[in-house]
């Protein structure tokens, strides 16, 4: 009797001390969150666009600009390409379907880059050095910039990768594609909803 009170008293501390350590792990990681902000800075403010446009992620909308270093250790912003038409593509190097579509993208980002079309691939929960180095295996051709904390994928409200928003040369977001494109061909077709 005395030995089962023992092992339950045992079991319940352990309990007690595994909670305790969650908890710590959680608050340690909210300091370091707000202790350490991440480079990427979205912008606050709408920015211009048509009239009677709101800036938003849904197609119809003025896509949102934000300002994320590239894995050449550039800042850029979406707002530099106005004038241009854009994929704005988010996937992460961990992520099979963006692996399979990489092929595509590239194909695209070649055959479409002189007629004014910009791809922007955002790097999403990795960091720069793995996302660099994923693409220097890869032969990526286009602007990688990094979002380690998702912000950026966040207010583009992308719940999987890979996500992407066709986004004309006025800054409106024109056709949005969730999941891997199966050929170039696909993309083309989308890129028809550009002005």
């Amino acid at each position: 009797m005395l030995n089962r009170l023992n092992k339950s008293n045992y079991t319940l501390w352990l309990s007690l001390l595994g909670v305790v350590i969650i908890i710590i792990i959680v608050a340690v990681a909210i300091i370091d969150y707000t202790a350490h902000p991440s480079q990427s800075v979205i912008t606050s403010s709408p920015v211009a666009g048509p009239a009677s446009l709101k800036t938003g992620n849904m197609i119809g909308d003025i896509a949102p600009d934000f300002n994320l270093p590239t894995i050449e250790n550039k800042m850029m912003s979406l707002y530099e390409y106005r004038g241009k038409n854009v994929i704005l593509n988010f996937w992460a190097t961990w992520c099979g379907p963006c692996a399979y579509e990489i092929p595509f993208l590239r194909e695209t980002g070649e055959t479409w880059s002189k007629a004014g079309v910009v791809i922007i691939a955002v790097n999403t929960q990795d960091n720069e050095q793995d996302a660099s180095l994923y693409a220097r295996r890869n032969n990526l051709n286009f602007i990688i910039p990094v979002d380690p904390r998702g912000k950026v994928a966040a207010l583009y409200n992308v719940r999987g990768l890979p996500t992407s928003f066709f986004i004309d040369s006025e800054g409106v977001i024109k056709s949005i594609k969730v999941g891997p494109f199966i050929s170039a061909g696909e993309i083309e077709e989308r890129m028809k909803a550009f002005k």
